[in-house]
C-alpha cells in the first residue's frame, strides 16, 4: 500500500539525510531536503514524516523529523503531530527540546562509548 503515503519510496533517503543532519548537529529546510531526496519542496511532507516519526519513537529514538524546519518559523511545520503555523510557545519549547535530544542522541561519541 505504498501508494497511500506520498513519497514513501523516498523514506530511506529522507531518513539517511536526517541522520546525517543529526550527526552534524544541523537542521534542514523542507526545500533543501526535497532537493537532496528528489521530493518537491512542497511535498506533501506530512504523511511520510509522520510515518518516520512514529517509527523513530516506537524504536525508542528521538524524532529526527523535528530537524526539518520551515524558513518562516525556523521550526517544524508540525510539532507534536499538530500544525505549528504559527507555533505556540509550548510547541516552540517542545521543538527546541526534541531537537536538542536528537543532537545529543546522535552525538558521535555517545554511540561509540563502551
Amino acid at each position: 500500500m505504498a501508494g497511500k503515503i506520498p513519497h514513501i519510496g523516498r523514506k530511506s533517503a529522507i531518513v539517511a539525510t536526517l541522520l546525517r543532519c543529526a550527526r552534524q548537529r544541523q537542521t534542514i529546510f523542507y526545500g533543501e531536503l526535497g532537493r537532496e531526496v528528489d521530493v518537491p519542496a512542497r511535498g506533501p511532507w506530512k504523511p511520510v514524516l509522520d510515518e518516520i516519526a512514529r517509527e523513530e519513537v516506537a524504536n525508542g529514538r528521538p524524532d529526527i523529523t523535528f530537524l526539518v524546519i520551515s524558513r518562516q518559523t525556523g521550526l517544524p511545520g508540525q510539532i507534536g503531530f499538530k500544525p505549528a503555523k504559527p507555533p505556540t510557545p509550548d510547541q516552540r519549547r517542545m521543538a527546541d527540546d526534541v531537537i536538542q535530544n536528537v543532537f545529543a542522541y546522535y552525538l558521535p561519541s555517545a554511540n561509540t562509548a563502551n
